[in-house]
């Protein structure tokens, strides 16, 4: 008789998930985090690419700043703290200086590069290029 009783009777149906609080949680957790993120604007430096000699008649640069391979600054071929960078090279603008030129030593760190390009123009250099 159990047999018989097995075959009549109905299996329970297992509830369907709902995809509707499953979505929801989605939405959720996209909105906090779309939120709480910070979103950063990268700055650029513009660069002036060195013209060609023939081109420029072969002036040189009023100011010439070397990144040597130990982070250190060298303008004129005097070794510079970056602390007074700016103020040094705002020195030599309001002297006369225009143009300048930044040339990397091989093996000289990128970060220090860009730091004195960036110097160069809080200084108010209008022509910098930078050369290797």
């Amino acid at each position: 008789m159990s047999d018989a009783m097995r075959i009549g009777a109905k299996r329970a149906r297992r509830a369907g998930l709902s995809m509707t609080s499953l979505i929801d949680v989605i939405f959720l957790l996209l909105l906090f985090f779309m939120l709480t993120s910070t979103f950063i604007r990268h700055q650029a430096v513009e660069i002036a690419a060195p013209a060609a000699e023939g081109a420029s008649g072969g002036t040189q640069p009023d100011v010439m700043m070397r990144a040597r391979p130990d982070g250190v600054i060298a303008i004129n071929g005097e070794a510079i703290e970056t602390a007074g960078l700016v103020a040094h090279l705002t020195g030599l603008r309001e002297a006369g200086g225009e143009k300048l030129l930044v040339k990397a030593d091989e093996g000289a760190d990128s970060q220090t590069l860009v730091g004195a390009v960036e110097a160069a123009r809080r200084a108010g250099f209008a022509a910098i290029s930078v050369a290797d």
